[in-house]
């Protein structure tokens, strides 16, 4: 490290103290690794809450996709129920519901049941005359005739009620999708996050770590020459000689420095008197 400024270390021999150990960490350096801990520490809370929010908004939108379809099977049925046929007649729902189910590879089942409970029309052919579990057979009996969701283990279902013109729940359908189509486009969004997060933070740290050095390099520098200074002045004696033109507080620093001295030198002088008058008696 340099002196300070030009400063000079003047005559005198005085007690001799272990030399100060180097600073490794400069100021800089010191409130770059803040800087960038704080960078780190909001984008990570940005990203935690911005991934929850998409988690919500993708569901509900799989949710509401999904929906529609359901929407548009249970106006086609209701259509023939309003002609008078009871729903078990309608022998054509069968072709309706596989023929939206092959459009989407995701949908796992689309499914037709009376007020009861009981499947009358499935794409699993042979869960017909099987009876659905009680939470779905409560969503239409509830009567409330809009969409509603369920949760059956791994799959997400929703599902419809079917309303005759005068106003009676004749059944419902639902159409289940899997929980891992939501969760994988959920997942693709978070690697998406944290490159970004890397990147961002990567930009920043460069941006403010040059900034930070251009800054606070000078004054690491004087404070490195300062510490160097006063080492060499408590270790080997002298004075610090600020350079001309040098600022106020440079002068001050100088003065402090042989404040300093001067007490170490009385404090020795002490001991040396004390340790004296010891051995004389």
């Amino acid at each position: 490290m340099e002196l300070m400024g030009q400063s000079s270390i003047a005559g005198g021999a005085g007690a001799c103290l272990p030399p100060a150990r180097p600073v490794r960490w400069s100021l800089a350096r010191k409130v770059s690794l803040a800087l960038v801990s704080i960078l780190l520490s909001t984008l990570l809370l940005t990203a935690f809450f911005a991934y929850y929010k998409f988690e919500s908004v993708y569901s509900a939108q799989v949710q509401s996709r999904y929906s529609f379809v359901v929407f548009t099977i249970k106006k086609r049925i209701e259509d023939s129920l309003n002609l008078g046929f009871a729903l078990r007649q309608l022998r054509q729902v069968q072709e309706i519901i596989e023929r939206e189910k092959s459009r989407d590879s995701q949908i796992l089942a689309v499914e037709v049941y009376d007020y009861r409970g009981e499947v009358l029309f499935d794409t699993d052919r042979g869960a017909i005359g099987t009876r659905v579990s009680d939470s779905l057979a409560e969503a239409i009996r509830s009567g409330m005739q809009q969409s509603f969701s369920v949760v059956d283990e791994d799959n997400l279902i929703v599902g419809l009620p079917l309303v005759n013109n005068l106003g009676k729940v004749e059944g419902g359908v639902v159409l289940r999708y899997p929980m891992a189509y939501v969760e994988k486009g959920v997942s693709g969004l978070l690697s998406q996050l944290l490159k970004s997060i890397a990147i961002a933070l990567a930009a920043a740290s460069v941006v403010a770590v040059g900034g930070l050095y251009i800054l606070f390099g000078g004054v690491g520098r004087k404070l490195g020459s300062m510490e160097k200074t006063m080492g060499e002045v408590l270790s080997v004696g002298g004075q610090a000689i600020p350079e001309s033109g040098g600022d106020s507080f440079e002068a001050r620093f100088a003065e402090f420095v042989g404040k300093t001295r001067e007490t170490i030198d009385h404090v020795k002088d002490a001991t040396d008197e004390v340790g004296r008058l010891d051995r004389l008696m």
